[in-house]
């Protein structure tokens, strides 16, 4: 009889769980929210997914494995815009995945990078970050878990009407362009904007997209 072999392969494992989920009012309706958010940000990054994000646990965690760690800030921000104003916490740690390696489905697998993912999510319920890394680049990890944690932060404070206007100007790509589509004045657009500070915003994630590129 052979011996059993062990696919040990490193990846990206997401572990997230949602702040304050017991008092969320409607929980069947916030499942639904989670789960579309879930396979939206998947499917914009599906070549980097090896096992797609779902919800683990009904309505309080998620979870999912990458392959590529270069798309790694547009998930999480993905994930938190989806789920605005409802705020979750994410660890994410590369590492081997041993078990269930070829399953393609989160809750199947297993290994080191799980455990270190769960170990940065425990270390967040006692903080006021949202955000924790191990990408096994250290010093760097620390340095872009709190680009992005400020970087969440800012956006945080956003009005519902500048997070509307940086939409609709990411989508169309010029100010005149937004002010048309949602029915207001370029003025109108360009104070939101400016507001928002989203000028600084839209650079620094152009370097932490560089950065990512490069890890």
């Amino acid at each position: 009889m052979g011996a059993s072999v062990c696919v040990m392969t490193r990846r990206l494992v997401l572990l997230g769980d949602v702040v304050n989920s017991r008092q969320v009012d409607d929980r069947e309706q916030f499942g639904r929210r989670l789960a579309d958010a879930c396979a939206a940000v998947t499917d914009a990054h599906s070549d980097a997914f090896d096992a797609p994000l779902e919800p683990l646990k009904g309505v309080d965690e998620v979870g999912g494995v990458l392959t590529d760690p270069a798309v790694l800030y547009d998930v999480l921000d993905g994930l938190r815009d989806r789920l605005h104003p409802q705020e979750l916490r994410v660890a994410v740690a590369a590492g081997e995945v041993d078990v269930g390696a070829d399953t393609g489905e989160v809750a199947r697998m297993d290994g080191p990078a799980f455990h270190r993912a769960d170990e940065l999510l425990a270390d967040l319920a006692g903080s006021p970050l949202r955000v924790a890394l191990d990408l096994d680049a250290a010093p760097l990890d620390a340095a872009i878990a709190d680009e992005v944690n400020l970087l969440f932060r800012l956006k945080a404070g956003w009005t519902d009407h500048q997070r509307r206007v940086v939409d609709a100007y990411r989508s169309a790509g010029s100010q005149s362009a937004a002010a048309a589509d949602i029915g207001v004045s370029q003025a109108a657009v360009s104070q939101a904007l400016s507001r928002a500070e989203y000028a600084t915003v839209r650079e620094i994630e152009t370097r932490l997209r560089r950065t990512l590129r490069a890890v």
